[in-house]
């Protein structure tokens, strides 16, 4: 006899994969990390008895029909992939980082053809939800990319006190800018799931025989929306870690390890590992490491020696600080003086 995946089964392959998922994102220092190890352990144990009791009872088990099968088996093949993607992650101290931008890649193509798969079963013969879609994706793509552009040139100009038209031509604009692509598309692919999933009920709604019904849905969807949740986990731990990596890469290209000054090449004696980004003649921006961060500093050639003068970039929250900070060391000096004169 041939054997059929059911939509019970499903569901206890989903749950295995995107609760391992889960384990491997969550650092084990968070208080989550306890009670996600007995939510596991109780969700195993009912899907335990509800298999048990199905087979004892003889109850008819939701089997999907021949033809609307590929779409929950590509689903069922994403979160096997991302799963596979949080492995490669986790050990990505280890290995190269190869593998895990490539089970990504794989991972978002295996996402997409599950949504067009899926939209290709409940579409008409107009192909109007297809082409709905594709004309969303056309113009969101267009409108994404220009605001992220323009946000990342801004946040640029104004972190490091550099004129706006000379952003242009940054690697770290560009880097910038995909941060902020992924940001937004990440806010559109759950509206879009939702959004689809709506139209899936209303399909139902308008034709009775459709064979979409909740099992199928479920098997779709919730894995959809489970990815980009486990995804939004694992981006907000590993936050710091993304913008380092590319920010460190962008560096490389738009800066270099010596400035030039009074005719010749120069470098920072007390920041040796500093790297200084041309803006013009006799005029750039020195970054200097500073613990896992780097600080701004203004640095113009001049006359005399050091023939350089350093000024760190600072904003109007960092000059109240350090107008506080000037001041509660006023009232200290103070203090001291006059408990100094008490004691004599």
């Amino acid at each position: 006899m041939k054997k059929t995946w059911n939509s019970l089964n499903f569901g206890v392959a989903h749950f295995l994969l995107f609760y391992m998922a889960i384990f491997l994102v969550t650092p084990k220092k968070t208080p989550l990390y306890p009670m996600i190890i007995w939510l596991g352990m109780i969700i195993s144990s009912g899907l335990i008895v509800r298999y048990y009791s199905n087979e004892k009872s003889f109850k008819p088990i939701t089997r999907f029909r021949k033809h609307h099968k590929k779409t929950p088996r590509a689903a069922l093949l994403s979160a096997f992939l991302f799963f596979l993607t949080c492995i490669s992650f986790k050990v990505s101290n280890y290995t190269s980082m190869v593998i895990p931008n490539a089970l990504i890649f794989i991972t978002a193509i295996s996402i997409i053809y599950t949504i067009a798969s899926h939209i290709k079963s409940i579409d008409n013969k107009e192909k109007i939800i297809a082409r709905r879609v594709k004309f969303a994706i056309k113009y969101s793509w267009i409108i994404v990319s220009l605001i992220s552009y323009y946000l990342a040139r801004s946040l640029t100009s104004n972190s490091w006190d550099i004129p706006f038209d000379t952003t242009f031509n940054k690697l770290v604009t560009v880097v910038t800018a995909l941060l902020f692509i992924f940001i937004f598309y990440y806010i559109i692919y759950f509206i879009f799931i939702s959004f689809l999933s709506i139209i899936t009920l209303q399909t139902k709604k308008v034709n009775k025989k459709s064979p979409v019904d909740i099992n199928y849905s479920m098997s779709i969807f919730a894995p959809l929306f489970i990815i980009g949740y486990i995804s939004y986990i694992a981006f907000n731990v590993q936050t710091l870690s993304i913008i380092k990596f590319g920010f460190e890469f962008a560096l490389k290209y738009d800066t270099r390890d010596t400035f030039f000054c009074n005719n010749k090449y120069m470098l920072l004696n007390k920041h040796p590992d500093a790297r200084f980004m041309f803006i013009s003649e006799g005029n750039y921006r020195a970054l200097i490491p500073h613990h896992d961060d780097f600080t701004v500093s203004r640095l113009t050639c001049t006359n005399s020696e050091p023939f350089y003068s350093l000024v760190s970039v600072e904003d109007k929250k960092d000059l109240v600080l350090a107008t506080l900070a000037n001041r509660v060391e006023v009232i200290t000096n103070d203090l001291k003086a006059i408990m100094s004169t008490n004691n004599t």
